[in-house]
């Protein structure tokens, strides 16, 4: 996710107040709700902010191509919309065309320069090339221009504890969970950083608070899985991995954990498998 949006960002009447509602039910975890929300919003909306949010929705439960219809409806409206290429460049770095997400990222910083969703995905277009250093700059500025972005603080972390900076990272998770508490991302974010701490309790409340936000992501769920086996409960952390593993069955990190997890557990045969996978 880059783009972050509060419905006090909209009015509260017409298809903004659809939208607005429908951020609200985003915000706490009710992602049916917040498409419901905006069912009945008119097909001719003049502004680009519906199509770039309504994208980032379908984006999250992985409808790519209405997504990029709707991007390209916002370009339509405004050719220099910098949040719509934003969203391109995260559908250009799963699709592992780095470049082209690189590009799309400096149009978005162009178009916008105190834009921290810009900001954000520029940083994940930067990290996509192995340029850490510069992702980790990119999300500085995010911060500094949108203190309140909970997205910014919460990527900000990642970056800080892939430095071995875990320290840092524990407190700016700490800042995007405070901002947004109810997003499945920051939750998640912050059960890592915990885990990285080997305070395991604190992990795995931040984890299970993340699955129930949000059911569908395996992230979560292996961090939940990865804090139980710390904790000595090889059988329950291995359940874990395994519906991450059957959330996102392509995601070698995953298949080589549970790999590993079946090794301990000495399920001779199944390890292997999950190393041929991952």
């Amino acid at each position: 996710p880059v783009l972050y949006l509060s419905p006090d960002d909209f009015e509260t009447t017409g298809w903004e107040g659809m939208v607005r509602q429908s951020i609200e039910f985003y915000i706490n975890g009710d992602i049916q709700g917040a498409f419901n929300s905006i069912e009945n919003v008119p097909g001719d909306v003049p502004d680009p902010r519906f199509y770039a949010y309504r994208a980032s929705l379908l984006l999250a439960v992985g409808r790519v191509d209405e997504a990029e219809a709707d991007i390209m409806e916002a370009l339509n409206l405004d050719p220099r919309y910098s949040d719509a290429f934003s969203l391109e460049t995260i559908i250009f770095i799963v699709k592992n065309e780095k470049e082209k997400a690189l590009t799309a990222a400096q149009k978005a910083v162009e178009a916008n320069p105190d834009s921290a969703t810009a900001e954000i995905a520029l940083s994940y277009a930067q990290q996509a090339s192995f340029d850490l250093k510069g992702a980790r700059e990119s999300l500085e500025r995010a911060v500094e221009l949108d203190p309140e972005n909970a997205l910014a603080w919460a990527r900000l972390a990642e970056i800080q504890a892939s430095f071995g900076n875990l320290g840092k990272a524990l407190s700016s998770a700490q800042e995007a969970a405070a901002l947004e508490p109810n997003l499945s991302r920051t939750q998640t974010v912050l059960g890592f950083a915990y885990l990285s701490q080997v305070d395991t309790k604190k992990a795995k409340a931040a984890f299970e608070k993340a699955i129930t936000l949000d059911q569908a992501d395996y992230l979560p769920r292996l961090g939940l899985g990865l804090a139980m086996i710390r904790d000595g409960d090889l059988n329950g952390g291995g359940r874990q991995i395994e519906i991450a593993a059957s959330l996102d069955p392509n995601n070698s990190l995953v298949r080589s954990y549970l790999g590993k997890t079946y090794f301990e557990e000495k399920r001779t045969g199944k390890d292997v498998r999950e190393y041929e996978i991952a």
